[in-house]
């Protein structure tokens, strides 16, 4: 019996050991097998890594039509698989005198393990970026080019982007770029952006958001975009003449081409150099900006300064070999009030007159150093009705003349005399203001002046004629009055009608000089 047990429990411990032997067998060849996948995985992933140095600077000349150049570059594997390169140089252009020029101190590219081979890139993050671009209408030619590589996020911070000028001596126009964060980079969809920069002309911060793309390839200027914006603390005060801080908001919708632009803005401290006052500005508008040149169309601008409304249309635009924009623009006022665009340009308290205007001008603003008020030039004709000299020596002096106008003599119980038909051509040039037919009227007299008003220093050189109902004789009082009598009879210019003789206004707008000589 024990014979018999023992050899029943060496063959169990034979298969025990057999048994033993055959899960070794196995879980070697399992290992074995697992070794060679990723023996192979690591051989195919170092064929076909995407982060390589060849093949990210391949994708970056493909995306961007550029030649591309980098200092620096390593390999990255956690948090996610990617690269870093450093030192990394766009150039478009093959004239060194023309080209454009974009440096980035550091290039970071992140994938993602579950799209490893996918061509697709989970983030691009390009810091210090530095561009120069030539003058306006001088550099390369570009067109996007179809990439089969999907960008989850782009993030470009602190970047500076520099327009040189046509005039090499002129500082470059800078823009700061604080943040541009674009979502969804792929060939045939539109990608969601946001975007901080600091605006160089007037100084101010933008904000946008919207969309962008896809691109047109065979035409990019027809490339879409849409999205809002918003301007703030723009300073008025770096065009000269002018000042006040702006702000504003709208949205935008269109091609590169021709963005339409719906906005309002608002300048409640706008003012001119030399006035002390400071006036609430506001505006709607609605404009066309080609985003390819910078140049803006302003369909309609209604501005309302205090209550005077003031309808503008016009062109902001660049010139051949010019540095800057010129602005030509119409404007129009409709029942206005006087006295709220006066109060722009003088320092009392009250406008010197008031009245309903109607006003039609032709404004050119050209790209100047020059202060405002010497660079403007503007052509037109105006109208000023039931004016009112705020002045009571100015308006008592008017009371008199109209009163000695009709024959009433100087001591003539006369109700205020109100101005009126006040007409006149205009053509504003180097800071001085040139009428011509200037004519006004009062009660018993009408006058025609012609001459100059200097913006910036304000002296007034009118000098015209004066027609009175009254003979002169009927105008004057006293011994001047009895000598006139007696020779009115020979007087010819008082044979027919009333008297005539002229007039003039000279010295400044705080100290006028009256001038008549009616013998």
């Amino acid at each position: 019996m024990r014979a018999a047990w023992g050899a029943l429990e060496k063959a169990e411990n034979r298969a025990v050991g057999d048994g033993r032997q055959r899960k070794r067998r196995t879980g070697g060849l399992v290992g074995a097998a697992l070794a060679i996948v990723i023996v192979g995985a690591a051989v195919y992933l170092g064929r076909a890594w995407p982060f390589t140095q060849a093949n990210l600077i391949r994708e970056l000349e493909r995306a961007t039509s550029s030649t591309v150049q980098i200092a620096g570059f390593h390999r990255t594997l956690f948090p996610r698989p990617g690269c870093i390169a450093e030192g990394v140089t766009f150039v478009w252009g093959d004239d060194s005198k023309h080209q454009t020029v974009l440096t980035v101190e550091k290039f970071t590219v992140e994938g993602n393990l579950t799209r490893l081979l996918s061509r697709h890139v989970a983030l691009i993050r390009a810091t210090g970026a530095h561009a120069v671009f030539s003058p306006l209408g001088t550099g390369p030619g570009w067109r996007p080019t179809e990439s089969e590589v999907v960008v989850d996020e782009l993030i470009t911070d602190g970047a500076l982007l520099e327009f040189s000028r046509h005039n090499p001596e002129r500082p470059r126009v800078q823009f700061v770029v604080h943040e541009f964060v674009g979502h969804h980079l792929a060939a045939h969809d539109p990608m969601r952006f946001e975007l901080q920069v600091r605006n160089p002309e007037p100084p101010g911060e933008i904000k946008a958001s919207g969309t962008f793309g896809p691109w047109k390839m065979d035409r990019v200027s027809e490339t879409p975009v849409a999205g809002s914006y918003s301007f703030r603390d723009a300073d008025l005060g770096v065009f000269g003449g002018i000042h006040g801080i702006l702000s504003s908001d709208g949205r935008f919708q269109g091609t590169l081409e021709s963005i339409e632009v719906e906005g309002a803005t608002a300048t409640p401290g706008f003012s001119v150099r030399g006035s002390s006052h400071k006036l609430g500005l506001r505006s709607n508008f609605r404009a066309q900006v080609d985003a390819t040149n910078g140049d803006v169309t302003l369909d309609k601008v209604c501005a309302q300064l205090a209550g005077t409304t003031v309808v503008t249309r016009g062109r902001v635009a660049g010139r051949a070999n010019q540095d800057g924009k010129t602005a030509a623009l119409d404007l129009g006022v409709q029942s206005g009030r006087i006295q709220d665009l006066l109060l722009m340009f003088v320092s009392e308290k009250q406008a010197p007159l008031k009245g309903v205007i109607s006003l039609q001008a032709k404004t050119v603003v050209p790209p100047s150093k020059k202060p405002f008020l010497q660079k403007v030039e503007m052509t037109g004709d105006f109208g000023i009705d039931s004016a009112l000299f705020t002045k009571e020596k100015t308006q008592e002096k008017l009371n008199k003349l109209s009163a000695a106008a009709r024959g009433e003599g100087e001591d003539a119980d006369d109700p205020e005399s109100v101005l009126s038909d006040l007409r006149g051509h205009v053509i504003v040039r180097d800071g001085v203001a040139t009428f011509s037919d200037l004519s006004f009227r009062v009660p018993g007299a009408w006058a025609r002046l012609r001459g100059t008003f200097d913006l910036t220093s304000e002296k007034v050189d009118l000098r015209g004629m004066l027609f009175m109902d009254a003979k002169l004789p009927q105008a004057t009082s006293g011994i001047k009055s009895f000598l006139l009598k007696a020779i009115d009879p020979f007087l010819k210019k008082n044979r027919r009608g009333g008297a005539k003789f002229p007039v003039s206004i000279t010295g400044t707008y705080q100290h006028p000089s009256y001038k008549a000589d009616p013998v």
